[in-house]
């Protein structure tokens, strides 16, 4: 009996002790509770400035995405996210985002589930950017990317919703970012002909990662786009009165390089020197290293603008581009390299130099071929006496320049390789020659 007691006691003892240390293990001081961490990266400051609150630029990435990744993107993301919603899946975001669920959560309002879930509730200043974001978005659900039917691709179909998902909120009025608007077709042709657009968004060297702070574009997205550029003809300035602001690729910088570089055991098809073949638009994007908008880091640039250098471009022994040819090939990249042309030139056939209008159409146009030590045929047009005589023998006679740049019976259509001269500029040289070819 005496030990059945003992034992007694101990059990109790021993219960005792269990119970206080169970309770000790669950009370604590309000000092020592734990806050949840936020979810997403960890970090547990707001991923905004709350105090400041600045609603004048909310956009999807710059702002909602930050808020997402911090709250929600660890239960609404991965192959089983909570609710079956994958906030980084735009779509669904949307989906939330239209019909209210997103802000009720958010508020804890009657009807919702609380969220962010066993965490505290958002900021006011963060809420309110999200319904800020929520009423100023036209919400289009992007293409179905698990099905990615390329058979009809479209710009406002196919392309636009796309834009409206992952990029309008950055590249959008009023203030787009870069001062590219992606609302405006004029804007996207710019990006799309030039290469910019593929390159931001394909993450190659050289180019701005887009969406900036947002999830990639998923292989569907980016292979319709890339298909809609394949499949369009970008005409940008066509039928139009020239600008004399603007340099134009068909107009200027084509000639330009055909005459002086695209020619025999240089950069033609045939020799492709280095690689680098400046017949064609396409050939020049390709081969020249040419960064749109970014002409200090474009090789076709490069090689022109320095006399001295090994390997400038046109080589020894044929004479380097002049001040007012290098800006052609400068402007023409830092207004975004593009395949554009004009139709209708403000042509003056009046007040017609030598220096300021026809040695300027031969250097452009003919120089390349038709200078150095060892021009073509023979046939030099370096300076004014050797302007004079080439345009003083008759067309249909060897040698003649007017005969050549008309395409005269008997003569070679110059410039070789390349487009007749404009009928504005054939113009201005026969107003030169009926004036008497002065040296003025």
């Amino acid at each position: 009996m005496e030990q059945l007691m003992k034992l007694k006691h101990l059990s109790y003892g021993l219960f005792l002790f269990l119970s206080f240390l169970f309770i000790y293990s669950c009370t604590h001081t309000p000092e020592e509770i734990i806050k949840p961490t936020p979810p997403g990266n960890g970090n547990t400051d707001p991923p905004i400035d709350t105090i400041a609150c600045d609603s004048s630029n909310v956009t999807y990435p710059g702002t909602v995405v930050p808020l997402l990744d911090a709250y929600c993107f660890t239960c609404h993301s991965g192959p089983t996210p909570l609710g079956g919603l994958d906030f980084t899946d735009y779509g669904q975001l949307a989906f939330v985002a239209e019909n209210g669920a997103l802000i009720g959560s958010l508020k804890h309002l009657e009807g919702f589930e609380p969220m962010p879930q066993g965490s505290n509730k958002l900021s006011e200043c963060e809420i309110s950017l999200i319904e800020m974001w929520v009423n100023d978005t036209t919400f289009t659900t992007p293409p179905d990317t698990t099905i990615c039917d390329s058979s009809f691709v479209t710009y406002p179909g196919t392309i636009v919703p796309i834009f409206e998902a992952h990029c309008i909120g950055c590249h959008g009025p009023p203030t787009p970012l870069a001062g590219i608007d992606l609302t405006k077709f004029e804007d996207v042709a710019v990006i799309a002909q030039s290469g910019q657009l593929m390159g931001s968004i394909l993450h190659l060297p050289g180019y701005s990662e887009m969406p900036k702070n947002g999830p990639a574009l998923t292989d569907c997205e980016t292979a319709l786009i890339q298909k809609w550029i394949n499949d369009t003809t970008f005409a940008t300035g066509g039928g139009s009165p020239c600008d004399p602001d603007t340099v134009y690729f068909q107009n200027t910088v084509l000639p330009l390089l055909q005459s002086s570089c695209a020619i025999t055991g240089c950069h033609d098809e045939i020799s492709h020197e280095e690689g680098v073949i400046l017949t064609t638009y396409q050939k020049i994007m390709q081969t020249a290293e040419i960064s749109p908008f970014q002409p200090l880091n474009s090789k076709l640039y490069d090689v022109v603008k320095d006399d001295f250098q090994s390997d400038r471009m046109p080589p020894t022994p044929a004479p380097p581009f002049t001040q007012d040819q290098k800006d052609i090939i400068y402007n023409w990249i830092l207004q975004g390299a593009l395949n554009n042309y004009c139709e209708s030139e403000d042509c003056d056939s009046v007040n017609v130099t030598f220096s300021g209008t026809v040695f300027p159409i031969i250097q452009n146009n003919c120089y390349g071929c038709h200078s150095g030590s060892n021009p073509s045929g023979g046939i030099s047009l370096a300076n004014y006496n050797q302007v004079k005589n080439a345009v003083s023998i008759p067309p249909g006679t060897s040698g003649s320049l007017l005969g050549s740049i008309t395409w005269a019976s008997g003569n070679s259509p110059m410039p070789k390789n390349g487009n007749k001269l404009s009928d504005c500029k054939i113009a201005q040289i026969n107003k030169w020659i009926e004036d008497g070819m002065p040296n003025n």
